[in-house]
């Protein structure tokens, strides 16, 4: 898994350059800086050498360098982010601001070729950009993408697709839970058949409880008659922390056949692919 092979002294939340071959050696540096390879020339060059051959920049923000070289024993994944972005020649002409910078031992080249897949594949969800481009520390960075590519949370997103909503919710603690979730409201980021993410603010309350895995609650969102709402069980199956903000996942469980029939029509209303 990409998340394996990810490394919290491999992580630039903030790259400084404006251009292609300065990006290219600020993401090398941290290599060189911990003994991962010894020639940071022969990774430069390895690395403009591949993109001599046509830009690794796929569009969407997101570029993949990657080279193959015999001067380092196993695979290094460099993550770098540009708030500002990056001319790397994108093919939408646009500035890059997510990079996975692959290096690979020669000898590793069919593994190579998958993990530049898996990155690809990942990186097209809008809403996982969105979290790697807010994310606050290392940690979270490697959190967000062990959690991506799950093979539980890839088999309900075949199953379930998500939907972009912006909707207030508020969240309600089950029977003999912890009471801290009581009355908070928050707003959703996606919504599926199978479960919903919802951002709460940090700044609700003067001391926020730490948010723990799965602890039952009800999902309360308002429908379109603002007297009624749509009322689900869930319990958070993830939980990111941000500067500001709380990222809560959290999947449907134990709901009766109303509110079965219910989420669906909801969807329908709300149906903006993500």
């Amino acid at each position: 898994m990409l998340s394996d092979f990810m490394r919290k002294e491999l992580i630039l939340l903030d790259l400084l350059s404006g251009e292609k071959e300065d990006a290219i050696k600020e993401l090398i540096s941290p290599i060189i800086k911990k003994g991962f390879a010894n020639s940071e020339e022969s990774l430069n060059k390895a690395i403009l050498d591949r993109e001599a051959r046509g830009s690794t920049a796929i569009g969407n923000g997101v570029a993949i360098p990657h080279a193959e070289t015999p001067s380092i024993k196993e695979k290094i994944v460099v993550f770098g982010r540009s708030k500002r972005g990056v001319n790397f020649d994108a093919i939408d002409n646009k500035p890059v601001n997510l990079f996975f910078m692959i290096i690979s031992p020669n000898r590793e080249t069919c593994p190579h070729l998958k993990t530049l897949a898996t990155i690809s594949r990942l990186l097209k969800n809008k809403a996982f950009r969105d979290d790697l481009m807010n994310a606050t520390s290392s940690e979270d960075v490697i959190k967000l993408i062990a959690m991506e590519e799950k093979p539980s949370a890839e088999q309900e997103r075949r199953k379930y697709p998500r939907y972009a909503v912006d909707e207030a919710v508020e969240l309600r603690l089950q029977k003999n839970s912890e009471k801290h979730l009581v009355g908070y409201y928050g707003y959703t980021k996606d919504i599926s058949l199978g479960g919903i993410c919802v951002k709460l603010s940090r700044y609700k309350a003067a001391t926020y409880p730490r948010i723990k895995e799965n602890i039952k609650l009800q999902v309360r969102i308002p429908v379109l008659d603002v007297r009624k709402y749509l009322e689900l069980n869930g319990q958070i199956v993830w939980y990111l922390q941000e500067k500001e903000n709380y990222n809560i996942g959290i999947q449907f469980i134990s709901n009766d056949k109303e509110i079965e029939t219910s989420l669906p029509r909801f969807i329908e209303e709300i149906k903006k692919p993500s």
